[in-house]
C-alpha cells in the first residue's frame, strides 16, 4: 500500500487497523518474499485476492515482534516459531523489556515439533488455529514456512546433507558458500512456499465460512544469495578488527553471498513484504 506521495506504507499500521474489528484472521508467512508470493498467488485461486506491498518493522522475526507489537492487540497469537516463546513468555530478548501484547500466545512447537524435519508442519498450525476461529477470536497465525528447514524434498538439510565434506552445516551457511547449494535453496524455498500456501488456503476457506476477513502477510523478506559486501560491512563494523576482517572479507571477495535475513539489516530488501487481502 502506498501513501499519497507514492511511498510504501508501514505494515504495523495496517496490522493494528485490521485487527481493530472482530472476526479477523491475519496469516504471517515466515521470511516470505513479495515477488515469490506474487509468482505463486494462483495457488489461492479460486479465492479472490488483492496484493500490495508494505514495509515490515524488522529484518528478522525477533525485530519484527519487538518493533511491531508495541501496544496491546485484540488477538490470539498462534505461532509455529519457537522463537516466539522466548520473546513473549520470558519477558523480552537479551535484556529488552517486552510485555506480551496478545490475548493469548499458543506455541504450536511445544506439541508438534517434528524432530525429523526440524520444524513444525503447517497442518498442525491449522489444527491449533481452528480452535480459536470457532470461538470467534481474532487470530494471528504465524507459520514457519517458507523459512527453512524445508518440508519439501531436498538434500539441503541442517543435518546430513549429501555433500559429505559439509555434513552438519546449517542450511544458510551452506547456501552462502556454495553455488550449487544456493540454487537448491531457491528451488526448495519456492516449494516450501507453495506447500504453506496450500495449507493456508484450507485455513482461509474455513475462516471465510465462519464469517472472517483474512489477510496474508510476512514478518520479513528473504535474501536468496545476495552479493552485498557494503551492507555486511555496516552490519559487522562494531566488531573488533580481527573478528570484523574474518567475517567480512569472504563477503567482500564474493566467496560468501548473503542467504537469509540478518537482524539489523541496512536496506529495504528485507523490509518489503506482501499484504494480501483474501475473500
Amino acid at each position: 500500500m502506498r501513501s499519497k506521495d507514492g511511498s510504501v506504507m508501514q505494515q504495523k499500521y495496517f496490522i493494528y487497523k485490521f485487527l481493530n474489528s472482530s472476526k479477523r484472521l491475519l496469516i504471517v508467512l515466515n521470511a516470505c518474499r513479495y515477488d515469490a508470493l506474487l509468482d505463486n498467488i494462483q495457488i489461492l485461486y479460486p479465492l479472490k485476492v488483492r496484493v500490495t506491498k508494505v514495509l515490515s518493522s524488522g529484518s528478522c522475526t525477533k525485530d519484527w515482534l519487538l518493533n511491531t507489537f508495541t501496544k496491546p492487540i485484540d488477538a490470539v497469537y498462534v505461532s509455529a516459531n519457537p522463537l516466539a516463546y522466548h520473546i513473549l513468555r520470558k519477558g523480552g530478548w537479551k535484556g529488552r523489556t517486552f510485555l506480551n501484547p496478545f490475548k493469548r500466545v499458543v506455541d504450536v512447537s511445544v506439541r508438534f515439533w517434528d524432530e525429523k524435519l526440524g520444524t513444525v508442519k503447517a497442518e498442525y498450525v491449522n489444527l491449533m488455529a481452528i480452535r480459536y476461529l470457532l470461538k470467534g477470536e481474532n487470530v494471528i497465525v504465524h507459520y514457519i514456512q517458507p523459512h527453512p528447514p524445508f518440508v519439501a524434498r531436498t538434500w539441503l538439510k541442517d543435518i546430513g546433507t549429501s555433500l559429505k565434506e559439509l555434513v552438519k552445516t546449517p542450511i544458510y551457511k551452506l547456501a552462502s558458500v556454495n553455488k550449487v547449494a544456493r540454487r537448491e535453496f531457491r528451488r526448495a524455498y519456492i516449494e516450501n512456499l507453495r506447500y504453506v500456501l496450500r495449507n493456508a488456503k484450507k485455513l482461509i476457506q474455513a475462516a471465510l465460512r465462519l464469517g472472517y476477513r483474512v489477510v496474508i502477510t510476512s514478518d520479513h523478506s528473504e535474501l536468496p544469495g545476495t552479493y552485498a559486501p557494503l551492507k555486511i560491512f555496516m552490519l559487522l563494523f562494531r566488531e573488533n578488527l580481527l573478528i570484523f576482517l574474518k567475517n567480512w572479507l569472504p563477503y567482500a571477495i564474493g566467496y560468501y553471498h548473503v542467504v537469509g535475513h540478518p537482524c539489523g539489516w541496512k536496506g529495504w530488501e528485507l523490509y518489503k513484504v506482501p499484504w494480501v487481502e483474501v475473500w
